[in-house]
């Protein structure tokens, strides 16, 4: 309803008696409180087109039969709409139906994905998200327009004369202008129809005709009709679509969906009065571009999608690959423009044909100087694979150049002349063997040795050949990266660079010089023995040197001419007596946690607890831990460092951590027992608060946290965790208590004891190991073992007897 009634209210303001519009709607009944902004909006405008007031036009409302309530709400409307500009977003904002003549417009056909095959070319023209060809009544019409029943013919006389004429196109395919009669304008273009109604203007209205004209004529088409085209075939959502006039063949193959699985794109026909007036080829379009195959529609045409004619797969490098159709007398030639060409990878030499001939397979390889040749046949698969990835005219020289990598090979380059182009040896080149690596005629590698030097000084050359990679050494490649390193009480422990003439104080510096507590007069210096003594057999692994050294770095007279060499370890020792105590930290439910330094090296957990004011009401001595710092070896920290110079990006410290565990209430309890540890630098304690929780984990059906309760066993845990897996170890269950202690199930003859579970532990059950089994060579030396043991026995029974 609401779609007539913009169409009856525009009727009101129309005010030519030539034109009748929804005579068989009932005004009394119209809804306006149902009108949208938008044909508010619509309203307005055909009121300013008519030159009529608000006025004029609300009175030939109420003359048509509206009553006063619903003039007041619609003068109400205007007002509103006027206000904001039609952009309400109210109830009555809703976009209208589109509507032609009286007529709603088919919308796009749902498509079921299930019924898509993306990889047929063309397939997503008409169903792409972000491509529409939904017909619109809004574009501008052309000159070429085929006028029929319905269309709008609007006349607009001004000068000397002034008249306006609304004509609709009447199913005799005729308007009727008065005074001058039927016009017919049905099956001809817009164009025509101008001149011919213009021509027939000039019979009432003579100065139209003149030179000097003072009376002139402007015709336009108004409403444009709806026309119903008939979509059959291979098509997604065949059926019968009302589209605008101005509709063309894209329009309704986007609404129906175009061609299925199917369907051709090649051959789409538009039927007219019977016989086929043009045949649509989408792939001129989507390769070419051409616009002239969208041709326009008429009223009851028919689109008729025929099934596919030769479907080929193109495959490789092309830049498109999928599934595309051929027409008679198209070739490979075709297929590869329709698949976007080759990429830049591509084997172009050789493009593989597959066909199926009905019988049997076969196979055939495309040239490009026969590809034009070669037409498509259904079933046809294309390839063409990748370019091979070597060159034909590249060498390589690579290590102790100054400027190594690819250079271009030319029949007779040889070695010396290579080296050449890479600017010569550094000065470190190891001069007595170099290696070529070249490719044997059957594509294998065999490698060739030289002597560097003699090529160099012309004593010798050797042809290189295409692939050639050359590889000449360094000393520093053949020897062991060379480091020494520094440990002790320095600002900087670790390992450093070995260079020439590095001496003891050097490395002191390199290292950030002395630590406070560093001992001046123990340096000690470890150098492990050479390949020359290591090679006998002996006791002793390394050799020992000490030093005297003052905090100015100067050495004493041996110091001074004592040079370090590759893998030296230089050790400062710390004085006696200035090491610190250092400090621990206590966290969590102590009255006053914080850092607290040691005034002893035997300052215990009681004691350091006491001056903190001992623990708080919610504290959980049972669960409570003691983090221990533990300072790496020399070969742990050297690893780690080692692992630093390769990957910048890690940052490792030299100390480790480990868990301490202990049960706290007896410490407390027993001021000085054995639990009552020393206390070390960089000890945490943590003191949590009660806890509530059991967590229950490892080979268990459910594995979960739940509520502690007191008394409640392990079993019970178990069993509220959904109970043992299949491959639950159930005698090696244990708890680990908050605490880091663990106690283990005990197992006496059949019998089980489950440890105790106190709030904040966790039950673990471990898994069963897998068993391997016996392979048939293991079970058949069982059954000969067996079987001679039987006879041995046999044997001696029967010498007994």
């Amino acid at each position: 309803m609401i779609n007539k009634v913009i169409i009856l209210i525009i009727g009101f303001l129309v005010f030519t008696t030539s034109i009748t519009i929804a005579q068989d709607i009932d005004a009394s009944k119209v809804d306006v409180s149902a009108l949208s902004d938008a044909q508010v909006q619509k309203i307005i405008t055909e009121m300013k087109k008519r030159g009529l007031s608000e006025n004029e036009a609300l009175n030939l409302a109420r003359m048509r039969g509206m009553t006063n309530s619903q003039i007041s709400l619609l003068q109400k409307r205007i007002a509103e709409v006027k206000l904001t500009g039609g952009l309400s977003t109210g109830k009555n904002s809703t976009q209208d139906s589109l509507l032609i003549k009286n007529s709603v417009l088919s919308t796009k056909a749902k498509i079921d994905s299930a019924m898509m095959d993306s990889k047929i070319f063309g397939f997503s023209f008409f169903n792409s998200e972000n491509l529409s060809f939904e017909p619109s009544v809004n574009v501008p019409v052309s000159d070429n327009y085929i006028l029929g029943t319905g269309d709008e013919i609007i006349i607009d006389v001004w000068g000397a004369s002034q008249q306006t004429y609304q004509l609709e196109v009447s199913t005799n395919g005729d308007i009727n202008i008065p005074l001058i009669g039927p016009i017919y304008l049905k099956g001809i273009t817009l164009k025509s129809a101008k001149a011919r109604i213009k021509n027939k203007l000039a019979s009432i209205y003579s100065d139209l005709s003149k030179q000097n004209a003072k009376t002139f004529a402007s015709i336009s088409l108004g409403e444009i009709k709806a026309i119903r085209i008939n979509v059959l075939g291979e098509v997604f959502a065949p059926g019968t679509y009302t589209v605008p006039g101005t509709a063309t063949l894209f329009n309704v193959l986007y609404l129906s969906g175009g061609p299925n699985k199917q369907g051709s794109f090649r051959d789409i026909k538009l039927i007219r009065n019977g016989k086929v007036i043009s045949s649509l080829d989408v792939y001129d379009f989507l390769i070419n571009g051409n616009p002239l195959v969208n041709a326009p529609l008429m009223d009851d045409d028919i689109v008729m999608i025929p099934t596919y004619i030769n479907r080929v797969k193109v495959a490789g490098e092309f830049k498109r690959n999928g599934i595309f159709e051929a027409i008679a007398d198209e070739s490979v030639d075709d297929m590869i423009k329709y698949a976007g060409g080759f990429t830049e990878k591509a084997y172009r030499s050789s493009v593989k044909l597959y066909r199926n001939n009905g019988k049997e397979k076969t196979f055939a390889e495309i040239t490009p100087e026969n590809a034009d040749q070669v037409f498509m046949a259904a079933g046809d698969s294309l390839y063409v694979g990748k370019i091979l990835d070597r060159f034909t005219n590249i060498v390589s020289i690579e290590g102790g150049v100054f400027s190594d990598g690819d250079y271009e090979y030319k029949e007779g380059l040889t070695l010396h002349q290579l080296i050449e182009k890479a600017d010569g040896l550094i000065e470190n080149a190891f001069l007595n063997r170099g290696i070529i690596t070249r490719f044997k005629p059957d594509y294998t590698l065999e490698s060739l040795s030289f002597n560097v030097s003699d090529v160099v000084n012309g004593l010798s050359d050797i042809p290189l050949k295409a692939n050639d990679k050359v590889f000449i050494s360094t000393i520093n490649d053949l020897r062991e990266k060379q480091s020494v390193s520094i440990w002790g009480e320095v600002q900087k422990n670790g390992v450093y660079s070995y260079a020439e003439n590095l001496t003891i104080a050097d490395l002191l510096l390199l290292s950030g010089g002395f630590t406070e507590a560093a001992s001046e007069s123990t340096i000690e210096v470890r150098r492990r023995l050479g390949y020359e003594v290591s090679d006998k057999s002996s006791d002793i692994s390394s050799e020992l040197f000490y030093f005297n050294i003052s905090r100015d770095l100067k050495l004493d007279e041996e110091g001074s001419s004592f040079v370090l060499k590759p893998f030296d370890e230089v050790s400062v020792r710390q004085m006696p007596g200035a090491q610190s105590a250092g400090s621990v930290e206590l966290i969590g439910e102590v009255m006053y946690g914080g850092k607290y330094n040691l005034t002893s090296e035997k300052e215990r957990i009681s004691d350091v607890l006491k001056r903190a004011g001992g623990l708080s009401a919610n504290a959980y001595p049972e669960g409570a831990t003691l983090v221990r710092k533990v300072r790496l070896t020399r070969e742990e920290m050297a690893k780690r460092h080692e692992m630093m110079e390769k990957d910048s990006t890690l940052n490792f410290s030299d100390l480790d951590f480990e868990n301490v565990s202990m049960h706290l209430q007896d410490i407390l309890n027993n001021h000085g027992s054995k639990e009552d540890i020393y206390l070390r630098d960089g000890d945490v304690l943590r003191i949590p608060s009660t806890l509530q929780t059991v967590k229950i984990s490892g080979e268990v059906l459910n594995p979960s946290s739940t509520v502690f309760e007191k008394g409640r066993s392990v079993k019970k845990y178990i069993s509220m965790s959904g109970g043992f897996s299949f491959n639950a170890k159930k005698g090696k269950t244990y708890v680990l208590h908050a605490n880091g202690a663990s106690k283990a199930t005990k197992g006496f003859i059949f019998f089980k004891k489950y440890p105790k579970v106190t709030p904040g532990s966790e039950v673990i059950v471990p898994k069963k190991p897998e068993r391997v089994g016996m392979s048939p060579q293991a079970w058949i030396g069982i059954g000969s073992a067996l079987a001679s043991l039987s006879l041995t026995i046999v044997t001696i029974v029967n010498a007994t007897n």
